[in-house]
């Protein structure tokens, strides 16, 4: 078990720190670890914002990455929280199961995941909070707890979703799904309005996963594609299931790249080109990883956007709001001439607890990078989110205030709930000082 002092940055390379750094190789150490008076646990060091930095100890679980059991009859499976999705999928997926489940980078830990409570291209129960049985949790006075819906649900409620801060996840058994087919087909609808827009959202129902991507919008207008998906009743062989090997970004594509994430005129450029010629991009048959994963196509992405880093606000709106709230962005877009380098826009209408990214309305989900107007964008949706009551989802936040946190109905409940599990808050991050829980 090593401790020692050194760099680290979060994903978004927005906030760089020094602290210890203590990687346990087993529970004895584990145990040691939780000693420590202010800690937080990390798996691989991909959240956007806060939520898994501490300046003074930061514990990683990578250590933890072992399939405890898989029965792949019934699609039930134990992982330890260390564990990569990227490790596990080349295992089940030739089992013909998936997780039910996935975020946009297969990079992500099962532990993180589940801290998350992770959503992704789902049109029907969008969070993995629904597949989760069984979550085992050191919590910090030493005590390893077995939680479920039926034996400590309270626990089992609170660490779907609690951040890291209910205690440090041992291991995870989640119900996985069976598929016949790794591959997908693909439907790519354009829009140009809010009417066709809208018109395509309805649809979603008819297809198993759904996200739009935004090329442009105005205080009139809305244009972009809609991608749907449903997996295919192909008898194939699993020997060709490829996960993407890791890639780095190299020199040329960096500054494409830098260009794009800079720079307002390249970054409408390659919008247009990229919607103009879609159908050189995007098959009508895919494996499973191209369709949920593209961005993992270059593991070190987030270096394009530069020394500072950037940022992700992604927040919920109700269908009512929707073109309403656009365009108050558009708005101060224009006047303020900035611009946003990744819009993605989901259909929600999920039930959530205590401070789960959860509701119904759109997910709207923006990407910056971090200059000299930071500030200023960082107190635009502060405002717009307390003024219209919006839910923003702090497992990718790192601007939101604790006033912001009070849009979540249950925010005290998850306060008052959380220090039975941790009175001294020894447990404790960037982000749950930030909102003060």
């Amino acid at each position: 078990m090593s401790s020692k002092p050194k760099s680290f940055f979060n994903w978004g390379r927005n906030i760089r720190i020094n602290p210890k750094q203590i990687r346990p190789k087993n529970l004895f150490d584990l145990k040691k670890a939780v000693s420590k008076k202010s800690f937080i646990a990390t798996g691989n060091q991909r959240s956007f914002g806060d939520v898994a930095l501490n300046d003074k100890s930061i514990i990683s679980m990578r250590s933890f990455n072992k399939i405890i059991h898989f029965n792949d009859k019934k699609g039930i499976i134990e992982l330890q929280s260390g564990i990569l999705l990227k490790e596990v999928l080349p295992i089940i997926v030739k089992k013909n199961w998936i997780f039910p489940v996935t975020p946009g980078t297969k990079y992500v830990s099962i532990g993180g995941m589940i801290a998350n409570n992770i959503h992704g291209k789902n049109t029907q129960k969008n969070q993995i909070k629904f597949y989760v049985k069984k979550i085992k949790l050191l919590t910090p006075n030493k005590k390893i707890i077995s939680c479920t819906l039926k034996n400590n649900k309270k626990i089992f409620d609170l660490t779907i979703g609690g951040f890291g801060l209910t205690g440090i996840i041992l291991s995870v058994t989640i119900q996985l799904k069976k598929i016949s087919s790794f591959y997908l087909k693909q439907k790519i609808v354009e829009f140009n309005t809010y009417i066709e827009f809208f018109n395509e959202a309805k649809k979603i129902s008819n297809f198993q996963y759904s996200v739009s991507w935004i090329d442009r919008f105005t205080d009139s207008k809305i244009s972009g594609l809609w991608f749907f998906a449903n997996h295919l009743n192909i008898n194939k062989s699993y020997s060709n299931f490829k996960i993407f090997n890791e890639k780095k970004i190299g020199i040329i594509n960096y500054l494409i790249l830098s260009l794009i994430v800079n720079n307002n005129f390249f970054s409408r450029l390659s919008n247009y080109f990229y919607k103009k010629y879609k159908k050189l991009f995007y098959k009508k048959i895919v494996q499973y990883d191209e369709y949920f994963y593209p961005q993992d196509y270059f593991i070190d992405w987030n270096r394009s956007y530069g020394r500072k880093g950037m940022f992700q606000i992604q927040f919920l709106v109700s269908h009512n709001k929707f073109s309403d709230i656009l365009s108050q962005i558009y708005l101060f877009f224009k006047e303020e001439r900035l611009f946003s380098s990744f819009i993605v826009i989901k259909k929600i209408n999920e039930k959530g607890k205590y401070l789960n990214f959860a509701g119904k309305g759109y997910s709207v989900s923006l990407d910056f990078i971090i200059n000299s107007k930071f500030d200023l964008l960082k107190n635009f949706f502060n405002e717009i989110v307390k003024i219209n009551k919006l839910k923003v989802n702090f497992a990718k936040d790192f601007i939101s205030n604790e006033s912001n946190a009070h849009n979540y109905k249950e925010f005290k409940k998850f306060k008052k709930d959380l220090i039975t599990l941790n009175k001294k808050k020894k447990l404790n991050s960037f982000f749950s000082r930030r909102i003060n829980i």
